[in-house]
């Protein structure tokens, strides 16, 4: 997986179903019928690229594979996409 610049992540984020709240650092939740999960990754305001190892993370914090991830930013994954996956995995009912 290559890097990913901070706002294509976030903007990405934002167009299937996260929410955000700024502080120190970008917080993304995703929100399922209208409720919050327990799906939030955090995205800093000061990095400008986003390395393969921090989008693991990222990854691992929104209970994806990494593949799935880079789908999800690269817009190969829709937001119906992603609930389906996460019906299937059973993170949300």
């Amino acid at each position: 997986m290559a890097t990913r610049k901070n706002h294509q992540i976030l903007n990405a984020l934002t167009k299937k179903g996260f929410e955000i709240q700024n502080s120190k650092h970008i917080k993304a939740t995703f929100y399922y019928k209208g409720k919050k999960t327990g799906m939030t990754t955090w995205i800093s305001h000061g990095k400008k690229e986003i390395s393969d190892r921090l989008m693991g993370i990222m990854a691992d914090q929104l209970k994806l594979e990494k593949e799935d991830f880079e789908n999800l930013v690269d817009c190969n994954l829709s937001e119906s996409g992603l609930i389906q996956l996460y019906i299937e995995r059973e993170v949300v009912i």
